[in-house]
Parts: structure tokens; sequence; C-alpha cells
């Protein structure tokens, strides 16, 4: 599993502990993500920002996001 299989609409975890929702395909080599949550960084829910893939941790796999699987 890698970026390329993230889709629009996918909510992932970051590496700074952000959460946040896929807003499109892996392209450019970023992934374009919208801010759901984010306690230690700088962003604010609603911040659309480009991260690179190897800052994605990992997909949640349900809708609550209590499960993660790593990219």
């Amino acid at each position: 599993m890698g970026a390329e299989t993230l889709r629009a609409g996918d909510k992932v975890e970051l590496a700074n502990g952000a959460t946040a929702q896929v807003a499109g395909p892996l392209a450019g080599g970023t992934v374009p993500v919208t801010i759901i949550d984010s306690p230690f960084g700088p962003e604010s829910p609603g911040d659309s920002v480009q991260a690179d893939p190897d800052d994605i941790y990992g997909v949640f796999l349900d809708e609550a996001m209590t499960e993660v699987r790593a990219l």
C-alpha cells in the first residue's frame, strides 16, 4: 500500500499527529488533504495542505477513526 492508493474522502493520520481528509489523488509528489484535527501542529481544522507521502502515517479503516492501516 502506498500514497497512490489513497482516494478523495479517505481519512489519514499524519506524522505530526494531525488527522486529515484526502482531497484528491497523489499529484506532483504530494497528496492534497484538509486538516480535521491538529493537536500538535500549526495547522487548524479546515486548512488545506499538500502532504508529503512520507508524512502520511496511515489511513483510517473505520468512520470512528479508531483503526489505522499503515501505508
